[in-house]
């Protein structure tokens, strides 16, 4: 599945902006033919020059981009800040890759998969260092250079934030006492923090005031938390030819998604001692994967986790209320936010 097929049924902002978001792109990467710099366009997808193409929904650099039109702001300005949010979230996507052993990423091998472990860790080093190179762009396009630091302080508390919440979320994998709370602070900064600051950098590029940029990043917040909900289902249930992982992934690398944590919570007698076992067990295999998606369909996990992804997302859409935008920047939104609780990828 290309990253243009995954597009055709999802709304409009997720190709609105992707043109010039790639355009930027391919400005902001190096074009020395170093290794680093090979390693850097096959994580993005640039390994055709001739016909580039990002991977991925490109969600976080089209939200900056949105917010920032919905209040009056310049999109040529704020495409070097949108493209900076882009490049962190995969300077984590290939750390995430490395440390919990994915060998798969938009649907082909993995950065470490290809180059190797080591290798890859620096290039995910280097991404995140052309993050703030590609980011101080804005600046000769005339954004103030008051705003220009403003939005590397966003960046960076959002990166600060992320990287705490990928070091929580490692850490529950040997656990089995998780509770709802530890888990929803634990994605409020690995998820979240980087959408929200997409949001609000976009209000800070556009010259929004302190008030009005907090809104969209409260919205953020929001979002984030039933997007990475979403992403747990998914991470269970979601069909390989979509995710580009099998059925239960997320079980046999032992992740305390939110339907394993409720169903650590809520389970008793033998159910609650078959989870218990599988977890405990060096490797769990298909076998193990299967009774565990047994359990957590009996006690109905699924669909409590997508019920706490909806009223997440009916929470963002009040923040979002109060926001000062177009009755069509705000109609967009709400599109994006109903996909994101229905996508299957």
């Amino acid at each position: 599945m290309s990253a243009y097929d995954a597009l055709v049924d999802g709304p409009e902002i997720l190709y609105r902006y992707r043109r010039a978001i790639e355009v930027e792109v391919s400005r902001a990467l190096p074009k020395s033919g170093s290794h680093q710099d090979e390693m850097l366009r096959y994580q993005l997808g640039f390994v055709d020059d001739e016909l580039p193409s990002l991977g991925g929904k490109c969600l976080r650099p089209s939200l900056c981009l949105l917010a920032c039109e919905a209040l009056g702001g310049d999109l040529d300005r704020a495409l070097p800040i949108a493209v900076a949010v882009e490049f962190v979230h995969n300077f984590s996507l290939i750390h995430d890759d490395i440390e919990d052993g994915d060998e798969t990423r938009y649907h082909r091998p993995a950065l470490w998969r290809v180059y190797g472990r080591d290798h890859a860790i620096a290039a995910g080093v280097g991404l995140w260092a052309l993050a703030y190179q590609t980011l101080n762009r804005s600046a000769a396009r005339g954004l103030p250079a008051s705003r220009v630091l403003a939005a590397r302080r966003i960046l960076n508390d959002a990166c600060g934030e992320m990287i705490e919440g990928q070091h929580q979320d490692l850490s529950f994998e040997q656990r089995t006492d998780v509770t709802l709370v530890e888990y929803l602070g634990m994605v409020e900064r690995k998820t979240a923090a980087l959408l929200s600051a997409a949001l609000k950098l976009g209000g800070l590029a556009a010259g929004a005031d302190e008030a009005e940029v907090d809104r969209l990043a409260a919205f953020g917040r929001q979002l984030g938390l039933a997007f990475q909900i979403r992403d747990d289902i998914l991470g269970i249930w979601g069909e390989g030819s979509a995710t580009g992982k099998p059925v239960g992934a997320d079980i046999a690398r032992r992740k305390k998604s939110l339907p394993i944590i409720h169903a650590f919570e809520q389970t008793a007698g033998p159910d609650r001692a078959l989870l218990r076992a599988v977890y405990s067990l060096p490797a769990i295999e298909d076998e193990e994967i299967d009774a565990v998606l047994a359990v957590l369909q009996r006690w109905n996990c699924r669909y409590f986790a997508q019920g706490l992804a909806e009223d997440y997302r009916a929470r963002a859409m009040a923040a979002l209320a109060t926001a000062h935008i177009p009755a069509e920047a705000r109609l967009r939104f709400d599109e994006l936010t109903s996909f994101i609780l229905e996508r299957d990828y």
